[in-house]
């Protein structure tokens, strides 16, 4: 995860944000702004120790007709407006494109590029990354959503509009973090709407491989990272397919995977020498690897890269980073109809 540089000239960015919100009182309140110009919070607390955000279901006396809730976040309860029109998201942009939101702005230039957001993300402003506290302030936002990211500069965010801060964890799932969203949206069904529409589309995924992909084939995801044949393991919950692969097809994993990536949680294992790619992939039906390395062509010729199972039978597929590499509702769901697709001409070969 990249870490955020402190922005420059913090005493020129303060009076501008000043300046804006004296502007904004002397306009009126700014679009969907709920009555609050400045989010109620307690003494900051750990985010290792705080669950994150949950509304509560009270709501403050309405100022300008749409009214205010507060939320419990990890740096104390937070006011927001009932029904946010202008949200800047630091982060998870992706999944308020899920719940039919789209933000004035976000750090498209971090977290954007999916090409199946390229709609959703058109006319969304590119805050920057790290982000730019005047960019997001001239869009005169209600509301800041971020991830720990931004958590050394929550405080200078939260002067310019009631700010949100989800933490980082590894462990949630995609599912998991679109709840954590539609809550903080007083839309708490959201979620799990989106999780059975992906569960069905899964479901008739697996009927069309029906034939084609045996019910106990074992896959796994790579990424060679150096010239050497070093490379990296992916699990089910850090994109690269991994999602549609194991959770929508129900691939299995290898048995060293699950073990060491799996069932301990890091979802990752990064730059393995060569040598032990038999470990992870040998028992491997399928052969997943990502293209964001170095090609295949550095190891092609080893004897490694010829003796496993999925290359001796021709099941290596590669996955174009550009499709594969994000992790969202939107993007994951699309990827299970291309996995589906790449398996069958896999199988015509």
């Amino acid at each position: 995860m990249q870490a955020i540089r402190k922005p420059t000239a913090i005493a020129a960015v303060l009076l501008f944000v000043v300046a804006m919100l004296l502007n904004a009182c002397g306009n009126g309140n700014s679009a969907g702004n709920g009555g609050s110009s400045s989010p109620s919070k307690s003494p900051a607390a750990s985010p290792s120790s705080t669950p994150s955000p949950s509304p509560s279901s009270s709501a403050s006396a309405p100022a300008d007709g749409e009214g205010t809730r507060i939320v419990s976040t990890v740096n104390g309860d937070v006011e927001i407006p009932a029904h946010p029109q202008r949200i800047v998201a630091l982060y998870y942009h992706h999944i308020l494109f899920a719940l039919g939101e789209k933000p004035v702005g976000a750090n498209l230039t971090w977290w954007g590029g999916s090409p199946f957001l390229a709609e959703q993300e058109a006319g969304v402003t590119d805050v920057g990354g790290p982000p730019s506290l005047e960019a997001v302030a001239a869009l005169e936002p209600d509301l800041i959503i971020m991830n720990s990211n931004n958590a050394e500069d929550y405080e200078q965010f939260a002067k310019i509009a009631p700010s949100v801060l989800i933490p980082y964890d590894g462990g949630r799932t995609v599912y998991q973090e679109t709840e954590e969203i539609a809550k903080l949206l007083d839309r708490p069904d959201e979620a799990a709407r989106l999780l059975e529409e992906f569960e069905k589309k899964a479901e008739a995924a697996r009927v069309k491989l029906e034939g084609v992909l045996a019910s106990d084939a074992k896959a796994a995801i790579i990424r060679f990272d150096g010239n050497g044949g070093e490379f990296t393991v992916f699990g089910d919950n850090y994109g690269r397919g991994g999602w549609p692969i194991y959770r929508g097809l129900k691939l299995q994993y290898p048995a060293k995977i699950k073990e060491d990536v799996i069932d301990n949680g890091t979802q990752i294992l990064q730059e393995l020498p060569l040598e032990k790619l038999p470990d992870y992939a040998e028992d491997a039906d399928y052969l997943f690897v990502s293209t964001e390395g170095v090609a295949l062509d550095v190891v092609k010729g080893s004897a490694v890269w010829k003796g496993l199972k999925a290359v001796k039978e021709n099941r290596v597929i590669e996955l174009d980073v550009k499709q594969y590499y994000y992790f969202d509702p939107i993007s994951i769901s699309a990827q299970m109809d291309l996995i589906a697709d790449l398996l069958l001409s896999n199988s015509a070969q």
